[in-house]
């Protein structure tokens, strides 16, 4: 029995041992199989903003304004993003000058000033937050305006009473209307403006004994100044409302007719009438306060009732009248200096009637004659004829001299004022002498030139 188990025994350690030396192996599993993957997805293209419209300045736009609103439809961008404009003006027929970048909104306001009589070129840009871009459906072009006469007046009937000779100076923002007179008073009252339109009385005694007419007024190292109108006095404000008058008088005597202007940070108090004489002498001061005479007598004759203004840096004199033998003349010439005591006479190719009491200013660089009057001699009838005018001029160079419309509402006028305010010229009162219907009329009116 024992025997017959180790037998058994033996046989089957045999049948294992044959079994673990088979050949037959069984390969592991790789692990490097690939497994199967779906293709990539594509990014989708970006799509530019669609087309769109320019609204205004209308297409072929004429007398626009020098600060016009320009303003087009939104462009939609149909991926949903987000689209910001570019603008584009300038005086070609395709623009290249960009006006406005990264604007949010469908308008753009200008504000600085186009050129007058000018015709410009516009268009949109839209642009999507990729960077692609659309331009507008078209290119529209409009003409800026020139400059005229208003129509109507800015006030036809203003707070201060009917006048001739005053001054209306722009000073820290506000209008100032100083003096005049009519046919029975000489004002000594100051009125204030923030807009031409609506006037209020500042002081209606400004300067004691001493009334203010045929004076002028000027803005100087942050003061206005009030210079002579027929004393020797000159008075100063910080404020418009509190006027002090220089403890000591100018040398220059009493002045009226006179001009003054402020150049190469002096104050120039040029020609004039003192007593029954007019001058044709020049005086300048560096504080208002001491008063120098740069010349006693110049190249140009004496004179009052000019006008002296700063024009391409120099001093420009213009017109005047001057009575000699009981006879007034009137004169149209045109002097220029940079030193006060050097005058060059200008030689015009066109220029306007012979006048006095007329008003000058820079405006648009340009320089412009308003209004005025003359008393001359018919060659014909031997009469003297007078006419009180209701003209513009301006000239670009001093030399050439346009005229610009005018309209009936608008009347002839001498001993009127003028300033700059607001980007436009600013007309004032002033009296209309009419010959024929043997009247003579002081207004209170306000008119802009622009």
């Amino acid at each position: 029995m024992k025997v017959r188990n180790l037998l058994f025994i033996s046989i089957s350690a045999f049948f294992i041992q044959s079994c673990s030396n088979d050949d037959t192996t069984i390969e592991p599993e790789d692990s490097n199989t690939e497994v199967p993957t779906t293709e990539e997805s594509e990014e989708p293209e970006n799509s530019a903003p669609d087309a769109f419209e320019l609204l205004t300045v209308e297409n072929g736009g004429t007398n626009i304004e020098l600060t016009p609103t320009l303003t087009w439809n939104a462009s939609v961008d149909a991926d949903g993003d987000d689209v910001t404009y570019k603008v584009l003006l300038d005086t070609n027929t395709t623009p290249e000058t960009v006006l406005g970048e990264n604007i949010e909104e469908t308008q753009l306001e200008l504000t600085v000033n186009l050129e007058r009589n000018t015709t410009y070129y516009w268009m949109v840009v839209a642009i999507d937050a990729n960077g692609a871009e659309t331009n507008s459906s078209s290119i529209f072009n409009f003409s800026t305006k020139g400059i005229s006469l208003a129509e109507v007046a800015l006030q036809e009937n203003a707070a201060f009473s009917a006048r001739r000779n005053h001054t209306i100076t722009e000073f820290n923002g506000k209008l100032y209307l100083i003096g005049g007179q009519d046919d029975s008073i000489a004002y000594k009252d100051v009125w204030s403006s923030e807009d031409g339109k609506d006037w209020t009385l500042v002081t209606e005694d400004a300067f004691g004994f001493f009334p203010k007419s045929n004076h002028t007024a000027i803005v100087f190292k942050e003061k206005l100044w009030v210079i002579g109108g027929g004393f020797s006095d000159v008075w100063s404000t910080s404020d418009g409302e509190t006027w002090t008058r220089n403890e000591t008088s100018p040398d220059f005597d009493s002045r009226e007719g006179h001009s003054t202007v402020v150049y190469n940070d002096k104050l120039w108090v040029i020609g004039g009438t003192s007593g029954s004489d007019q001058k044709n002498d020049v005086w300048s001061s560096e504080d208002g306060l001491v008063w120098e005479q740069v010349a006693e007598s110049t190249q140009f004759s004496p004179r009052t009732d000019h006008t002296t203004v700063v024009f391409e840096d120099k001093m420009y004199l213009i017109g005047g009248t001057a009575v000699e033998n009981f006879s007034a003349s009137f004169m149209n010439d045109i002097y220029t200096s940079t030193d006060g005591i050097n005058w060059v006479e200008v030689d015009p190719s066109t220029v306007f009637d012979v006048r006095a009491e007329h008003t000058s200013v820079v405006f648009d660089n340009k320089l412009w004659v308003i209004g005025g009057w003359q008393a001359v001699v018919n060659q014909s009838t031997t009469e003297q004829e007078v006419t009180t005018f209701a003209d513009a001029w301006y000239s670009e160079n001093g030399t050439d001299w346009v005229q610009i419309s005018a309209n009936e509402a608008y009347a002839a006028r001498l001993g009127h004022a003028t300033t700059l305010f607001g980007n436009k010229i600013l007309v004032t009162g002033g009296l209309d002498i009419n010959q024929n219907a043997n009247s003579r009329i002081h207004s209170n009116d306000v008119w802009i030139i622009e």
